[in-house]
């Protein structure tokens, strides 16, 4: 996953690229598209083919229609059909394309939502393969062990119980310096 640099005018929005992902799409919309102008050429060279054919020995009979329109219906024909099919193989692309990022997005959302509760349980259900889910993941691992060391240190305090003597006071107060240096700044 890697960040586009942009210019200063557009500072706040950084495009991301997955690029396995857009690689195999580029690839093969771009084999797609050889093989379908291919295949429309060789449909349009034998319907032209086929309406030369049909007025080749027409020479003086003028009762026929003129040759130019036909050949420009069929070449219309052909190049609609081309525009069709591109049309529909860029909406598979697209869907694709959101399918996979939705892949990621969803089990990212659900980690978010976890975090905006200050739920940092195990994370056992979430399978994304994908390096930001992973990053949520290690993130939300080393917040958990910090979390689990401050509950620790909490604990402690309350076992300490009548903070009268100097013993349970210097306890209190390593307690609260590591309860302080587990906390963020």
């Amino acid at each position: 996953m890697n960040t586009i640099p942009q210019s200063s005018f557009i500072k706040r929005r950084i495009v991301y690229v997955d690029d396995e992902v857009q690689k195999g799409l580029l690839i093969a919309l771009v084999m797609i598209e050889i093989l379908l102008v291919a295949g429309t050429l060789r449909v349009l060279y034998s319907q032209m083919g086929d309406v030369v054919e049909a007025n080749l020995y027409r020479v003086h009979f003028s009762g026929k229609p003129h040759l130019y329109p036909l050949l420009l219906e069929t070449a219309l024909i052909g190049l609609s059909g081309l525009v069709a099919i591109n049309v529909l193989m860029l909406w598979i692309a697209g869907w694709v394309w959101m399918r996979h990022v939705n892949s990621i997005v969803k089990p990212l959302r659900e980690l978010l939502g976890k975090d905006e509760a200050l739920d940092f349980s195990e994370d056992a259900a979430v399978h994304a393969p994908h390096k930001v889910v992973d990053l949520a993941l290690a993130w939300r691992h080393t917040k958990r062990q910090r979390m689990l060391k401050l509950r620790t240190e909490i604990a402690k305090l309350s076992e300490l119980g009548d903070l009268s003597d100097a013993g349970a006071r210097h306890h209190a107060r390593a307690s609260l310096e590591a309860i302080r240096k587990l906390l963020p700044n």
